[in-house]
């Protein structure tokens, strides 16, 4: 393919050299005199100038500016490059930590305010009960930090439970028809398949992990009066005595309010001990129950 660049003519091949020597030489006495400094100080001066701050803020403004910054919002190349930096490793990655930074705080927060809670339940019920004021705060868990865990763990197994109920609900429709007492069975059948979900949650994670996942979040754990891993027995045992403990009026957990280990009847029954176990919030903790 033939070049279709414009042929120069002698004349200009003769004058390209000499013009870039007239050059070379003009910028080398511009640095020897210092022209060229002043020429950067004088521009630094102008652009750092209030008329130059006036002059860019009215260009920005201008109905120019913004018609151009519409276009090119609008444009397709804009969307893909939001789609890009949307898309990348990188983003993607930041937004993750930053959410797992957001849950960490709060699972921090939540941990600080349930152990100032645990102290003020126990102080009230000692103050109540005549006994003495402990003077730091013990290894073992208190009150609201174990409710609080509780909570969480109700909801875990009340979730299984409302996909159990749905299908137990669903087989017995389907071969009730008609039947009044169809209700009265699904009931029946819905508590004992939620009573045998709670029994074989708590259970398992007792005696596999010594915690669940409400005491994984509060930073809790169970352990044996030896401060061994719980047994299964230990755990079932445990789990049945936490039902009985309740009807009373919850007075068989009345002794983690002021007993110096925190024990209510579930934990005495089992021999099992809960402790906190946040290795930066219970550094150092007592672990000697004090006398009354």
């Amino acid at each position: 393919m033939a070049d279709e660049r414009p042929q120069s003519n002698p004349l200009q091949r003769a004058a390209a050299p000499i013009a870039r020597a007239g050059m070379r030489g003009a910028q080398g006495l511009a640095r020897r005199l210092g022209l060229d400094r002043a020429v950067d100080r004088g521009v630094d001066r102008a652009l750092d100038s209030e008329t130059a701050a006036k002059a860019t803020e009215r260009l920005l403004k201008s109905d120019t500016a913004n018609r151009v910054w519409d276009k090119v919002l609008e444009s397709d190349e804009a969307q893909k490059l939001v789609e890009r930096v949307a898309e990348a490793p990188e983003v993607r990655a930041a937004i993750t930590s930053q959410g797992i930074g957001l849950l960490e705080d709060l699972r921090r927060g939540v941990r600080r305010a349930s152990r100032r809670v645990d102290t003020v339940l126990e102080n009230g019920a000692r103050r109540f009960f005549r006994k003495a004021r402990r003077e730091r705060r013990p290894i073992f868990a208190g009150a609201f930090s174990r409710l609080l865990a509780l909570a969480i763990d109700a909801g875990v197994v009340y979730g299984s439970l409302l996909l159990i109920s749905a299908a137990i609900a669903a087989l017995i429709n389907a071969f009730s028809t008609g039947d009044q007492h169809a209700g009265t069975v699904v009931l029946a059948l819905g508590f004992s398949a939620w009573s045998l979900i709670a029994i074989t949650y708590l259970v398992v994670f007792w005696s596999g992990a010594g915690r669940t996942l409400g005491m994984s979040f509060v930073a809790i754990r169970m352990l044996s009066e030896e401060g061994e891993q719980v047994r299964p027995g230990q755990a079932f045992r445990r789990a049945i005595w936490l039902g009985i403990s309740a009807l009373p009026f919850f007075l068989g957990f009345i002794g983690v309010l002021f007993e110096s280990e925190r024990r209510g009847w579930p934990d005495r029954r089992a021999h099992t001990v809960v402790c906190y176990a946040d290795p930066e919030l219970d550094q150092g903790l007592v672990t000697t129950p004090v006398a009354g």
